[in-house]
């Protein structure tokens, strides 16, 4: 979903609250893939099968893998949210998140893949979103 859709949707108060959330989850998500690597690691015997020895370096492997994508992911997220977030601030009145979209522009180099005009709802004064 856009940018401008999702915050038409929501509001931008919910829609960012919406980001983090997610963006914890993969986190969260991470940290026990990172866990689960650690275990499959620990419990490896040498001594054992090949077919077991090879199955717990899957799951390690699959665990390291579910780790940096899950870390990626989560900082991906949380920075957009966050640079968005820091232009969600009227620079007349200073009020933040009151504020309705006018128009979303297409701008491909823009972090978010559009420009959003905005106007304060408090003030009336407008400003973009980039």
């Amino acid at each position: 979903m856009r940018l401008d859709e999702a915050i038409r949707r929501r509001g931008f108060r919910r829609w960012y609250e919406r980001q983090l959330y997610e963006a914890y989850a993969y986190l969260v998500t991470g940290l026990l893939a990172l866990i689960m690597m650690a275990i499959a690691l620990e419990v490896i015997a040498f001594r054992q099968s090949v077919a077991g020895f090879l199955a717990l370096l899957c799951v390690g492997a699959i665990g390291g893998a579910t780790c940096v994508f899950s870390w990626r992911r989560f900082t991906t997220m949380l920075g957009f949210a966050e640079y968005i977030a820091e232009q969600a601030v009227c620079p007349s009145c200073r009020v933040y998140a009151r504020f309705a979209i006018d128009r979303a522009v297409s701008a491909p180099d823009s972090v978010s893949g559009c420009t959003l005009e905005v106007r304060c709802r408090a003030c009336g004064h407008a400003w973009s979103i980039r």
